[in-house]
């Protein structure tokens, strides 16, 4: 059985992907001393940023980022390709590793007509 993260975690998560470019990097994932660094949140948004934009989403389609400094890590994986409200969306697991410790999210992406990524509430 998967462990289950405190929704303060899981709503931690959603503000760092839904911050500006320049603030995520002040932003610390986790809390309690084992949040991902400045460069591990670079990190992170753009492997997000390369699995959204790999078209066709496909289920099974994955990106991984690495950081040898911190030894952080992860891997984003689409689980479902679907359309919502016009949009194309599809859920995808993050697996973050950080200070020795995974931890999985789950979040629905869906792009606008912009063509921006957003995450689906």
């Amino acid at each position: 059985m998967r462990p289950r993260l405190p929704n303060c975690l899981s709503a931690a998560f959603v503000a760092c992907i839904l911050l500006l470019a320049p603030a995520q990097a002040q932003v610390s994932l986790f809390t309690q001393g084992q949040g991902l660094s400045p460069e591990d949140n670079r990190l992170l948004f753009d492997s997000i940023a390369r699995l959204n934009g790999t078209q066709p989403a496909r289920v099974g389609n994955s990106d991984t980022w690495g950081n040898p400094q911190s030894n952080d890590s992860g891997t984003n994986t689409v689980l479902r390709v679907f359309r919502s409200g016009g949009m194309a969306c599809h859920l995808v697991q993050h697996h973050i590793v950080a200070g020795g410790t995974g931890r999985d999210y789950r979040l629905t992406w869906c792009r606008t007509s912009s063509g921006e990524w957003k995450i689906k509430a």
